[in-house]
């Protein structure tokens, strides 16, 4: 895949310093540059085809489905196998052993053979191999109480209690998006230039896209199973309801492993941001309406969004500073106003949460969608990092001073910031975090950034400064992976969040939320016990059968539907 390097006046952005932290990190909001979104976008502009040409499921939900998605460019096609719930070894975790569905994404018409190999080696997970082509294998279980509500209420004619899907927000909740890579599925980089789902994330998200749709699908089928004159559930409620998500911390680790991508995504956002800023809000015009029009249902959406939030602020209290920014609209609409619409933001200082003007971000790069969507085709980035051992020691010493400057300002001697130890449990194959004392003997597995920065500055100055880094890494060799780090990414800006994760003040959800929220696009990211998020997919997202009619382009901040 051909990657392209974007020309973006650095100037303009913020500091990275301070856009970098944690904490602010935690407050950037679903996008036009989320992949769920930009995702959505793309397949309505080509008015992508999604078929169900299969379903062979009985009437306690166990069997076979495929769909298939006709892009432009070339055929998917998504293999289904569904399971009758049971509770045993059923998880939302990466460790369960039976799960409601599994699926496959595939490049391409599946035959008898795909279908076969698939069956067989999904169940086996980390044991399996995906079959050539495979871009997803993707797991995710029921909301029991949810579907068995919706069931009965459309075997008996009737539609689903608003109030009951508002509180939980899906039928089946995702438990595992697998792709590039993973279990011999294709990367990102191995996709072709024009190919349909080059953009990082895409090909996952449409797997998740299409978990939705099977959801529906099932539950229909199983109340008609119950009374043959079964009610369809209703579009808009199609649309309400998305598809759960739960995260962990292994996006911590997401985040870590994968800088250059992180960087790109970040930067390519932030000069989004900056250009639609100097939009100018004039009253009366398209822009001024427009903003205006998504303003008043966001504070709706926020204002409507019932669950209860722990580290993140919540939905209610955002309501409020996005109302506080609609007076200023009314206060300029009488007023005259021609400046641009970061002007408008700027001139309430701290009366703005910050969270609202992060929503109201995002609100800006709808204005401006194609240019937006323009930079989807600079998302994809070469993210191997290499190191210049031809440069001096004093070149690396001094990108060390600039760009690390931050990695200083964690007291190491302070026993709470070596309070925990991250490690991978023996059973479940996922990242954990203990104190220290509790982990005995465990391997380190966290990226202690501050530390090999620190560990490195302090046997650079020990080192003759007209040596070259080959050398200091020939003496050193130990130091060679925070070499490469420093040398690979030097000059890029929101690569690494300015973080401590061995401290005791550090709080996981908010590298997880990041992730969730602004990078995926999942919408009331609720966290929990300081360590996972769970969130919705395409809430509000267009149907297929949206998709096909060409009713897919502004869905965006949903409503409570009618009778809520």
């Amino acid at each position: 895949m051909r990657t392209v390097s974007p020309e973006i006046d650095t100037a303009e952005l913020p500091d990275p310093d301070r856009f970098m932290r944690p904490e602010h990190l935690s407050k950037l909001v679903p996008s036009r540059l989320s992949a769920s979104r930009s995702l959505v976008h793309l397949m309505s502009a080509q008015r992508w085809e999604i078929e169900r040409i299969r379903f062979d499921i009985d009437d306690s939900a166990r069997g076979e489905a495929v769909y298939r998605v006709r892009t432009p460019r070339m055929n998917f096609d998504f293999m289904v196998f569904s399971f009758e719930p049971k509770l045993e070894g059923r998880t939302g975790r990466i460790i369960g052993t039976d799960w409601d569905m599994m699926g496959a994404l595939v490049e391409g018409e599946v035959g008898p053979d795909e279908l076969r190999i698939t069956r067989e080696e999904l169940p086996k997970l980390y044991a399996g191999r995906a079959s050539p082509g495979t871009l997803v294998w993707c797991r995710s279980n029921r909301s029991l109480r949810l579907f068995e509500h919706v069931i009965e209420r459309l075997s008996t004619g009737n539609q689903p209690s608003v109030e009951e899907l508002a509180g939980v927000g899906y039928l089946m909740r995702n438990t595992g998006l697998d792709g590039n890579g993973t279990f011999g599925t294709r990367s990102f980089l191995a996709l072709e230039d024009d190919h349909p789902l080059r953009v990082p994330y895409h090909a996952q998200m449409l797997a998740a896209y299409l978990m939705r749709e099977f959801a529906v699908d099932l539950v229909e089928h199983l109340a008609r199973a119950a009374h043959p004159e079964a009610a369809r559930l209703d579009p808009e409620l199609k649309r309400f309801l998305g598809l759960g998500n739960g995260s962990a911390l292994g996006l911590v680790f997401f985040a870590n492993t994968h800088p250059a991508l992180l960087d790109r995504w970040l930067t390519l956002r932030a000069a989004a941001v900056a250009r639609a800023r100097r939009i100018p809000a004039v009253p009366g015009t398209a822009d001024w309406d427009r903003a205006r029009e998504l303003l008043g249902r966001a504070i709706t959406f926020y204002a409507q969004d019932s669950f209860t939030y722990h580290d993140f602020t919540p939905a209610s209290r955002i309501a409020d500073g996005l109302r506080c920014l609609d007076e200023r609209f009314t206060e300029l609409e009488h007023a005259g106003h021609t400046e641009g619409f970061g002007a408008l933001v700027s001139g309430l200082g701290t009366r703005l949460l910050p969270d609202a003007a992060e929503v109201f971000d995002a609100i800006l790069l709808e204005l401006r969608p194609a240019e937006v969507d323009a930079l989807l085709s600079a998302q994809p980035v070469d993210e191997e990092l290499h190191h210049d051992p031809c440069a001096p020691v004093a070149e690396l010493t001094e990108l060390l001073r600039t760009e690390y400057g931050w990695a200083w300002e964690f007291d190491m001697a302070d026993p709470a910031q070596r309070r925990y130890r991250w490690y991978k449990s023996r059973d479940a194959e996922e990242p954990r975090r203990g104190p220290v004392d509790e982990v005995p003997g465990g391997f380190e597995w966290a990226l202690d950034l501050p530390g090999d920065v620190r560990r490195l500055a302090g046997k650079l100055a020990a080192t003759e400064e007209t040596a070259l880094v080959g050398e200091f890494l020939a003496a050193h060799p130990e130091e060679r992976g925070v070499v490469q780090r420093v040398q690979g990414l030097a000059g890029r800006r929101y690569h690494s969040p300015r973080m401590n994760m061995l401290a005791e003040d550090f709080v996981p959800v908010h590298i997880v939320r990041l992730m969730n929220a602004a990078f995926h696009g999942l919408d009331k990211t609720v966290d929990a016990f300081g360590r996972s998020v769970l969130g919705l997919l395409f809430h509000g997202a267009p149907t297929r059968e949206d998709l096909r009619t060409g009713a897919a382009n502004d869905w965006i901040y949903p409503a409570l539907p009618s009778g809520g």
